[in-house]
């Protein structure tokens, strides 16, 4: 019995060195690919999400299988952040910052449509810009409205909000708390997302 040779001839590394460029992506060099992240794993383990492949998509990464990358633009956003993998990395490898260096390039590269992830990240950038705090309440009731999520219980999210309203400790609207000074903040992260191509 031959063994065959696990020689792979086509690598493209200008996708692993613009990735690994970036400050989320600058651990990805140190994956050996044991499968720890993918075995711990939430979304590949508890959902059953089996295409969710954390290990998968770093090696594609670092090979520059970018053909390859295209097929899970419809799964490699849905990382909740538990951050397991990250914990459990032996070779201290920020995996979950990793996953989405990796996203952040398919999406520059035009591999991957907009995704609701995206969409959240950009309701809650426009939420903080705004004031300088979160309005977790207009946040969620904001992003809801866009994605037109039918079976989202409406009643239930005006009880709950009103009971964290009655605690104190949530305030949103116009009663929310707002950061002073918060103006001269903003217009500097205004300019400094401007600059990294951001437009929230």
């Amino acid at each position: 019995t031959f063994m065959k040779p696990r020689v792979v001839p086509d690598y493209n590394t200008r996708v692993l060195r613009e990735i690994a460029s970036t400050p989320m992506g600058s651990t990805i060099t140190k994956c050996w690919q044991c499968g720890t992240c993918t075995a711990g794993c939430c979304m590949h383990t508890d959902f059953g999400l089996r295409e969710f492949n954390p290990r998968y998509f770093i090696y594609l990464a670092q090979k520059g299988a970018e053909d390859e990358l295209k097929q899970y633009a419809d799964v490699i956003w849905r990382c909740v952040t538990c951050n397991k993998c990250v914990e459990r990395c032996p070779k201290g490898v920020r995996v979950e910052e990793v996953i989405h260096a990796i996203e952040n390039y398919m999406h520059a590269k035009g591999m991957m449509n907009d995704t609701p992830a995206r969409r959240w990240d950009k309701q809650f950038l426009e939420n903080v810009l705004e004031a300088g705090v979160l309005d977790e309440l207009m946040l969620v009731y904001k992003y809801i409205r866009q994605e037109k999520v039918q079976e989202f219980d409406m009643n239930y999210m005006m009880k709950f909000g009103f009971k964290l309203f009655k605690t104190g400790r949530v305030r949103t609207g116009p009663l929310r708390r707002r950061v002073k000074g918060w103006k001269k903040v903003r217009n500097g992260a205004m300019e400094i997302l401007e600059k990294g191509g951001e437009k929230p």
